[in-house]
């Protein structure tokens, strides 16, 4: 999951270090229909794309009311899921500081996600928080003792320089100096917590089930961000409640969609459609507000898009080879 979709299936394609290689992509395809796989995972990237557009419904309610509805939801899903998996509820006892960080760690890279949609066009808070499996190659290689190649290193450079152009600093500055560009920073920044989130999952793999992770990341968060809703509670009008209930709602369908496509086929094979959900995010934004991404972002979007392109035709070349 995106930062949004911060959750343990990784759902996005690989620059060269694929974050499918995740406990729930790691696991075997179960009776492999590559055609449905692809059909769940476009439905899954319509879902998050509508999960977007119902935090941006939900209006001027806090972010931490937005958050906690957001998880709520994903915790009563995720609960299901590790009874069905036969799985811990809460890992082993020995791993908790693991999970922990990645609890917390992804919660920040929710709400960094969550203020960007607020304040950016829907589209380019999107593409910002695409950026995620490049941050996942980067701390994977600094931390995991994974390789990181020149080809991978050239790839990140030519990704990092699309989210310039989406973020578009020297405009940022010109028209409101550092306020103007922290929304954009701040998309960037749920990309890289939700990396550090995924490379957690990562060094996780084989050791706890994806479903013990997403309901403890799920747990952690409602209860992280219920103090301070309450602190802060403001009743939502009626649009606004339906909008809460569509972030939760189109957050764990899009879970369940991309988890059950990677269970068709191997996650190298459907992983790129993920990024659809630019695609339906500015279709959204277009249609609801009128939201038009300039030729800077889109530009920015084909950089990004074009390497997770070609990492994914490599790393699918790589496997036939293999």
């Amino acid at each position: 999951m995106s930062a949004g979709k911060s959750d343990a299936s990784c759902p996005a394609s690989q620059p060269a270090s694929s974050p499918a290689s995740s406990p729930a992509a790691a696991s075997s395809t179960e009776g492999e229909n590559r055609p449905r796989a692809v059909i769940l995972m476009c439905l899954s990237a319509i879902s998050f794309a509508l999960m977007g557009a119902m935090v941006k419904l939900s209006g001027d309610l806090p972010l931490f009311e937005k958050v906690f509805v957001r998880n709520l939801v994903s915790l009563g899903v995720a609960v299901v899921m590790v009874r069905m998996a036969g799985a811990r509820l809460l890992g082993h006892w020995h791993h908790q500081p693991m999970l922990m960080a990645r609890s917390l760690i992804g919660l920040g890279g929710v709400m960094s996600f969550f203020y960007a949609i607020d304040h950016l066009l829907l589209a380019d808070a999107t593409i910002l928080n695409k950026l995620s499996p490049f941050f996942v190659s980067l701390f994977a290689g600094l931390f995991l003792a994974e390789r990181l190649g020149g080809w991978r290193l050239v790839g990140m450079l030519v990704a990092f320089s699309g989210a310039a152009l989406v973020i578009k600093p020297q405009l940022a500055f010109a028209e409101g100096g550092v306020e103007a560009l922290l929304p954009a920073m701040v998309g960037l920044g749920s990309a890289m917590l939700a990396g550090a989130a995924y490379t957690l999952i990562r060094a996780m793999r084989g050791r706890e089930a994806s479903a013990t992770i997403v309901l403890h990341f799920s747990l952690v968060s409602s209860v992280v961000t219920l103090v301070p809703m309450l602190m802060n509670p403001v009743m939502p009008s009626g649009p606004q409640a339906l909008a809460l209930l569509g972030i939760g709602i189109f957050a764990a369908g899009g879970q369940i969609l991309m988890t059950t496509a990677y269970r068709l086929a191997p996650a190298g094979e459907v992983s790129i459609y993920s990024y659809l959900t630019i695609v339906f995010s500015a279709l959204a934004g277009w249609a609801i507000w009128g939201e038009v991404p300039d030729i800077a972002s889109l530009i920015g979007f084909v950089l990004i898009a074009g390497v997770a392109l070609i990492g994914w035709h490599a790393s699918r070349v790589a496997g036939r080879v293999v």
